[in-house]
C-alpha cells in the first residue's frame, strides 16, 4: 500500500546476481568462507541460504573438515551436515539479535555485528545488510579464533572426533550448541592432517570486521538504489493512475466531476487505502470564498455495512453531504501542507473543521476523523481543495511513516492541479463564448445624442494611448486641433470609433528619424463643400497601407481563428473597423482609410531603400448636427394614400 518497502533482499537482487557480486575476490580479502542469509518469513520459518562461497583458500581447516577426501570416501563423515546445522543456528540467532537491535534505541544497525563460536570452537561474525534501517539479510564470515589459547580447545575437540561416549553425546545434544550427529574421521591420518591445520587458523582482528562491513555496505547500497528505483516506478504508476498524462483535459462541468470520481476511485485502489475523500468547490464556484468547502467526491466511505449507507448520496445537490472549514486545518485557510508531519497532525483538526449537515450520512464524519493524512495543496484564496486519505486497508494496518506522506502529497497536488486547471479552463471558455456572442450581436436602439466638446473627447482618447505611443518612441502632433469644437452625437459610440482608429494608427506608425516630423498628426476641420460636416483626420506618416491590408481592416476574423492583423492590434473593450463603420453610418457619416506613397523609395545618398516612404490617413466624416426628418414628410405620404383611395368612390357615383 505505502511506498514500496521490501522485506527480503531477494526482492531487490537475484540470487545469481548476489553470487556474482560476492565471488569477486571477496573471500581472499576476508580470508574466510562467506555465507549470505535472509529471513525465511514472518511465521517463524528458518533462514534461507542465498549464497555460499566455500573455497579452500578461505579457511583450510573448515574446508578439510567438511570436504576433505580420503580415497573415495569423506575424510570426516557427518562433518558437512554438522557444520550446516551450526550455520543455520548461527544465522537464526544473528538475524534475531540484529532485528532486535533494529527496533531498539541504539544507533543504526548498519554499524553492528554479531559474533559467536561454532561447534568446533571457531569464531564467526555476521554483518547486517540494511535498507532504510531494516535488516534484509546478513553476511557471515569468520572461522577464526579469538586468541591463541583457543587452539588448545580446538585440539581437544578434534582429538575427540569419533571417540565421544554416549553420555558426552547426550550432554552435547542437551547443550544445543554442538552438533547432534557425531563426526567420525576416516583414519588417524585424516585426524592428524586436521590437527596440523589448527596452527594455521588466523586470529580474529579488526581487518575482518572492516572488510565484512564494507562488503555488507556495498550490498546495502545496491539494494537501496534498487528500492529508490522501484519506489519511483511505483510512484509513477500511482500518479499515472490518478492523472494519466495522455488523457485530455475535461472541460464541461459533468465531464470534470465524472473524471474526479474515477480518479478518486482509481487513487484509492492504487494506494490501497480504506477511503479517499475530496473537499472543494464545484467547477462553477471556483474562486468564491464565502461558502465552506463541500464533499465533492469520495470512495470507500459508503461500505454497505448499514442500510443508510447503501442509499445513494448526492454529493452535488444544494444540501452538501458534508461541509469543511479549511481555516480549522493545520495549514490554515490560505496555507498549504508542505510536509508529512504537518499532514499527519492535521487529522485531529478535522474534528473541528468538519461540519455535519442534515444530508450527512451517519458514520461518515467519524470515519473521516480517523484518517491518516490530510493534504491541502492549493494555497490561493478561493482555490482550496482538501484531500483526506484513509488508513491502509487489509488485516494488517501499519500506520504510515513520515517518509510515506510526500507521495500522498504529490498525489493530492496532481489531482488538485488537474481539477483546478479544468475548472478554470471551463470558465474561460464559457466567458469566451459569451464574449463571442456579444460580438456577434449588433447593438440596436436609437442614438443617445448629446452635445459635447469634440476636442475633449479626442483628448480623453489620447490619454490612454500616450503611454503606448511613448514606449514605441511615437509622437502625436496635435497642432491641427481647435481649442473647442461643439458637436451633437452619441458620445460613447464615437469614443469607441476614435479608440479603434488610434490603436491601429499607433500600430502602423513608425518614428521618422530623417525629418523629425511627428509620426501621427490628429486634426479636426470642417468640410469645405458641406459646412455642417466635420472631418476628423488621423494622419500616419511613414506608412503605406496596401490594398490587401486595407481590405483586411474591414474583414472580421473567422470565429475561433485569430487573425494576424486584427487580434494582434485589438485590445479588450475596443471595437473592430466594421463596428466603427456601423457606428459612423448611424450618424449619417462615413469612415475612410486612404494611403499613398511618398517619394520614390530611394535613399538620398547611400542608395539604400527609404523606409519611411508612405502616409495613411484615417478620416471620419460626421455631421456636426444629426439630420432631422423633413417636416410634413409623413403628412405628404398620408395625403398621397388618401388621393389613391378617393378616385374609387367618385367613379362609383358617376356610374350611379
Amino acid at each position: 500500500m505505502w511506498p514500496y518497502r521490501p522485506g527480503k533482499l531477494t526482492e531487490l537482487l537475484g540470487k545469481e546476481e548476489l553470487s556474482a557480486l560476492l565471488a569477486r575476490d571477496i573471500t581472499e580479502r576476508l580470508g574466510s568462507n562467506l555465507l549470505l542469509v535472509e529471513p525465511g518469513g514472518d511465521d517463524g520459518e528458518e533462514p534461507e541460504l542465498l549464497c555460499s562461497i566455500d573455497e579452500p583458500t578461505g579457511s583450510p581447516f573448515c574446508s578439510l573438515l567438511r570436504h576433505g577426501q580420503e580415497g573415495a570416501e569423506s575424510a570426516f563423515a557427518g562433518a558437512d551436515a554438522a557444520c550446516e546445522r551450526c550455520e543455520k543456528k548461527f544465522a537464526a540467532r544473528a538475524l534475531r539479535e540484529l532485528k532486535n537491535a533494529e527496533n531498539g534505541p541504539r544507533e543504526p544497525v548498519s554499524e553492528g555485528h554479531f559474533s559467536a563460536r561454532c561447534h568446533m570452537g571457531l569464531q564467526d561474525l555476521a554483518a547486517p545488510i540494511v535498507v532504510e534501517n531494516k535488516v534484509l539479510a546478513i553476511l557471515i564470515a569468520g572461522r577464526r579464533i579469538a586468541g591463541n589459547d583457543e587452539r588448545s580447545r580446538i585440539l581437544k575437540r578434534v582429538g575427540k572426533l569419533g571417540k565421544l561416549t554416549q553420555a558426552e553425546k547426550r550432554s552435547m545434544e542437551k547443550a544445543g550448541n554442538d552438533a547432534v550427529a557425531p563426526i567420525i574421521p576416516a583414519s588417524e591420518e585424516s585426524r592428524q592432517r586436521l590437527l596440523d591445520e589448527i596452527d594455521r587458523i588466523p586470529l580474529l582482528g579488526s581487518d575482518l570486521e572492516d572488510e565484512l562491513t564494507r562488503s555488507a555496505a556495498m550490498l546495502s547500497a545496491m539494494a537501496g538504489q534498487r528500492v529508490l528505483a522501484a519506489r519511483q516506478a511505483w510512484e509513477i504508476d500511482v500518479l499515472d493512475s490518478l492523472v494519466p498524462a495522455s488523457s485530455e483535459l475535461p472541460l464541461k462541468r459533468a465531464a470534470i466531476l465524472n473524471w474526479l470520481d474515477s480518479a478518486v476511485a482509481g487513487g484509492r485502489q492504487a494506494l490501497g487505502i480504506d477511503f479517499l475523500a475530496v473537499f472543494g468547490r464545484l467547477p462553477e464556484s471556483i474562486g468564491k470564498t464565502t461558502a465552506p468547502l463541500q464533499l465533492l467526491s469520495q470512495d470507500g466511505l459508503r461500505d454497505g455495512s448499514r442500510e443508510e449507507d447503501e442509499e445513494s448520496v448526492n454529493l452535488r445537490s444544494e444540501d452538501a453531504a458534508l461541509a469543511l472549514d479549511p481555516g480549522q486545518l493545520a495549514g490554515g485557510a490560505g496555507g498549504a501542507i508542505e510536509n508529512g508531519r504537518q499532514g499527519l497532525e492535521a487529522t485531529s483538526s478535522l474534528i473541528g473543521a468538519l461540519q455535519a449537515t442534515p444530508a450527512s450520512p451517519p458514520g461518515w464524519k467519524d470515519r473521516l476523523t480517523k484518517s491518516s493524512f490530510v493534504a491541502s495543496p492549493a494555497c490561493s484564496a478561493g482555490l482550496e481543495l482538501v484531500f483526506v486519505f484513509g488508513p491502509p486497508s487489509g488485516k494488517t494496518k501499519p500506520s504510515p511513516e513520515e517518509e510515506d506522506c510526500p507521495l500522498l502529497l504529490k498525489a493530492a497536488r496532481a489531482l488538485c492541479d488537474r481539477y483546478l486547471l479544468a475548472s478554470l479552463e471551463s470558465k474561460r471558455r464559457e466567458l469566451a463564448r459569451y464574449e463571442e456572442k456579444l460580438k456577434k450581436t449588433k447593438p440596436s436602439g436609437p442614438l443617445r445624442l448629446q452635445r459635447f466638446d469634440a476636442r475633449k473627447l479626442i483628448d480623453s482618447c489620447l490619454g490612454s494611448m500616450q503611454e503606448l505611443a511613448g514606449s514605441r518612441s511615437i509622437t502625436i502632433g496635435l497642432g491641427g486641433l481647435p481649442e473647442r469644437l461643439m458637436m451633437e452625437a452619441d458620445r460613447p459610440k464615437l469614443k469607441d470609433v476614435f479608440d479603434c482608429i488610434l490603436l491601429h494608427a499607433i500600430e502602423f506608425a513608425r518614428p521618422n528619424p530623417e525629418n523629425g516630423s511627428p509620426s501621427i498628426v490628429v486634426s479636426i476641420r470642417r468640410d469645405k463643400k458641406i459646412r455642417g460636416r466635420l472631418l476628423f483626420n488621423f494622419d500616419v506618416i511613414g506608412r503605406f497601407l496596401s490594398g490587401r491590408e486595407h481590405r483586411k481592416l474591414f474583414t472580421p476574423a473567422p470565429a475561433g481563428a485569430a487573425g494576424e492583423g486584427e487580434d494582434s492590434r485589438s485590445s479588450p473593450g475596443s471595437v473592430g473597423f466594421r463596428e466603427a463603420q456601423q457606428n459612423i453610418s448611424w450618424h449619417k457619416g462615413r469612415l475612410k482609410v486612404e494611403s499613398e506613397r511618398l517619394g520614390n523609395g530611394k535613399g538620398p545618398a547611400g542608395g539604400k531603400k527609404e523606409q519611411w516612404s508612405g502616409r495613411t490617413v484615417f478620416t471620419v466624416e460626421i455631421p456636426s448636427h444629426p439630420p432631422k426628418p423633413r417636416p410634413g414628410k409623413k403628412a405628404g405620404k398620408a395625403r398621397s394614400r388618401k388621393m389613391e383611395k378617393k378616385p374609387g368612390p367618385r367613379k362609383t357615383d358617376a356610374n350611379g
